[in-house]
Formats: structure tokens, sequence, C-alpha cells
């Protein structure tokens, strides 16, 4: 298996030419940075989420600057992109607005069951704690994927001052995380309020 120093040859007239093998994971990683970009968007539509919709719309911005930054990487290494790849992506993400809710049509409609009509608000805080956690997977995704890029640019010894925005992406995702775990938590809140304690069943029932 080849090292991460020999995914990248010689250049070639000042030019690198990448890999094959890093040419497509980049673009697995730019599709990925699209797909979050969009889990961010679906997120910070959601009513129930409005008190963090501050948070998560700079997230989303700093998301779509650092796919930049990836595309300019890209460039600069000598993967070209695929934009077969990055189309499908493209369409798989906004094909995913429907999706996710087809998938929790279920479970929304359980929670909407055993609540009473005055506490059906409390219904669409399921809808966003699922939504934070679409978003906190891509983001572990991503701070995976940081970590490798960083490592990239450190084994190759890559200057310019493009090599800034790949190096400071794994804090940057570390920082992303934190903000959308500590959402997540306040979303929670009002499960976790003494009042609001599930009523025990009786067995059998």
């Amino acid at each position: 298996m080849p090292t991460i120093a020999a995914l990248v040859p010689g250049r070639r007239r000042g030019t690198p030419t990448a890999d094959p093998v890093l040419r497509a994971y980049l673009n697995e990683q730019l599709v990925a940075a699209t797909t979050l970009g969009e889990q961010l968007r679906r997120a910070g539509a959601l009513d129930a989420l409005a008190a963090e919709r501050t948070t998560l719309l700079r997230v989303r911005r700093e998301v779509a600057a650092d796919r930049s930054a990836l595309r300019t990487a890209m460039r600069r290494l000598g993967a070209g992109t695929d934009w077969t790849v990055v189309g499908v992506g493209w369409l798989s993400a906004h094909a995913g607005r429907i999706t996710p809710l087809l998938q929790r049509v279920p479970v929304l409609d359980r929670v909407a069951g055993v609540l009473p009509a005055t506490h059906s608000p409390r219904a669409a805080v399921v809808e966003a704690l699922l939504a934070l956690e679409d978003v906190l997977g891509g983001l572990h995704r991503r701070a995976v994927a940081a970590r490798l890029l960083g490592d990239l640019v450190l084994a190759q010894d890559l200057r310019g001052d493009w090599t800034a925005g790949v190096r400071g992406l794994a804090d940057r995702v570390r920082r992303q995380q934190e903000e959308v775990e500590a959402a997540h938590r306040r979303c929670a809140a009002p499960l976790l309020a003494p009042g609001h304690r599930t009523r025990e069943h009786p067995r059998g029932s």
C-alpha cells in the first residue's frame, strides 16, 4: 500500500500530477463537503433550531470556505475535479432534502402518538436532534479527513499561502464540532427537564 508521500509523484515542469488514488479521494472529500453544507442548511431551516440558526449558518459559511480551499489545494496538487463524481454528489445532497424526512416519518408518528396535542412542539425536538446528529456525523468524517490532508501537506513539505487553509482545517472542524454539540445539548434540554419526564406505562400495556 503506498504511503501518503507516494500519492503525489514528482513534479513535471513545475506542476505536480496527483496519483489517481489521491485524486479520487480528494473528489470524494469535495462531495462530502457539499453534503455537509446541505445538512447544515436543512438544520438551520428547522423552526425548533431557530435559536441556533446564527451558529449553524456561520458553520455552513465556514464549510463553504473550506470547500473552496480544498478545491484550491486540489488544483495545486494536480488533482483535477471529477465533475461526474461532484455532480452526482450534488444531486444526492439535494435529493437528501426529502430522504431524511421520509426515513423519520415513522419516528415522528410514534412521538406524536404518545404526546398530548399541547406537547406537539416537543415532537419537533426529535427531528431537530436527528438533523444535528447528521451534521455531527458529517463533521466527524471531515475531522478525520482533515488530519489526513494536514499530514499530506507535511509529508510533501508543501509551501504557499494555500497550504494554510489545509493545515488549519483540523482545528476549525474541532471547534465546529464543539459548537454543534453544544447546540445539540441545548436542543435536548426540553427532553431532560424534570417537568417533562416520560409518564410510566403499566406493565403489559
